[in-house]
């Protein structure tokens, strides 16, 4: 009789929060809808009946004009997650160490786990910040194969300047996957994009669903050199992103000066929102950190409690421990968020 192995046994589907929400600030996603009119009438005369590019050309070569970087060393996932399940299956065998700093985003220790493979955390400081100098040591001494985390971080807010992010590139043998999910509302300087085919260890996710509001269609990015690209390009399923999700994420991609000025409006509203929770100076958040995304990350010993209100309210936003992500949102959903608090302050 099949048994299921240990390492599922125990293991529960992914539940979100779900449900009708007048303001839904918990999934980091854009709150700017795409014109649909527009992605229709682009996709009129697609044919279903064919399989679709396996390299998704066309959007790699969009994504490479858009980032200026060669569309070559581009690789196209279903969303950022395939091509962190496909680094961690294919690129490791079992057992091999990898490294992951704590908080970081889930999926760096769920793939890893799955596959078997030998999880070791190193912890951030009270900033949240990585000492660069301990996580070399520590690859080194350990013989890490693979370093995985976010830049700016997923749930922290958090910015690491890319000359600590290329010195931990420099100075360890393990292959260094750096996911940039966020670097939109940050600065492109801080990026690592344009320096993946200098190293022969580095790998730069990329993301559609945050900046590009764009979470619907799962569509992600893998930016490195060509030993890397062609060997993720052989070892993903051949038609692994859909026709229509090659063609809507082109078509975005292309529309550069759109894209942009929805970002500044994503920023603008994050910065609005900083300010008024700032002046109104709650009296149980203890700190917001310097965020670096389309979120705020605030430490409160009222995490549970405020969590639990703002739901009840139909507003949605995420707790981790003693923490609260919020989304920033549309001017509508984010006033609704400050009059739950000052209600509840």
């Amino acid at each position: 009789m099949y048994e299921l192995p240990d390492k599922l046994k125990n293991l529960k589907p992914y539940t979100p929060v779900s449900g009708e929400f007048k303001a839904r600030l918990n999934a980091n996603e854009s709150f700017i809808k795409q014109d649909n009119e527009l992605i229709l009438s682009h996709l009129k005369n697609i044919g279903l009946n064919r399989y679709p590019d396996p390299y998704a050309k066309k959007t790699c070569e969009a994504f490479g004009v858009f980032y200026s970087v060669n569309p070559e060393l581009v690789t196209a996932g279903n969303g950022s997650d395939e091509l962190i399940s496909i680094i961690a299956s294919c690129f490791l065998k079992k057992n091999d160490k990898v490294l992951c700093f704590e908080p970081d985003f889930s999926m760096y220790f769920f793939y890893p786990k799955i596959y078997e493979l030998d999880i070791n955390v190193l912890m951030k400081n009270d900033d949240f910040l990585i000492d660069i100098d301990e996580a070399i040591e520590y690859c080194n001494d350990k013989n890490i194969k693979c370093i995985l985390l976010s830049n700016p971080c997923n749930p922290t807010s958090v910015g690491i300047s890319v000359s600590e992010i290329e010195r931990l590139v420099q100075n360890v043998s393990a292959l260094v996957v750096i996911d940039e999910a966020y670097m939109e509302f940050w600065n492109d300087d801080e990026s690592l994009l344009n320096k993946t085919d200098k190293y022969n260890n580095l790998i730069v996710l990329k993301t559609c669903s945050k900046a590009f509001g764009l979470a619907g269609i799962r569509l992600g990015f893998a930016v490195a050199g060509k030993i890397i690209t062609k060997a993720l390009k052989a070892a993903k399923s051949p038609y692994n992103v859909n026709i229509l999700t090659q063609e809507i994420g082109a078509l975005i991609l292309q529309n550069k000066h759109i894209s942009k000025e929805r970002i500044k409006i994503i920023i603008e509203s994050k910065n609005n929102l900083l300010r008024i929770i700032n002046e109104y100076n709650f009296k149980f958040f203890e700190k917001i950190y310097d965020s670096k995304t389309n979120f705020l990350f605030i430490k409160t010993i009222s995490a549970e409690a405020v969590y639990k209100m703002l739901l009840d309210r139909g507003i949605a936003i995420s707790r981790f421990m003693d923490n609260l992500r919020i989304t920033c949102g549309s001017e509508e959903e984010n006033n609704a968020l400050i009059k739950a608090l000052q209600e509840y302050n």
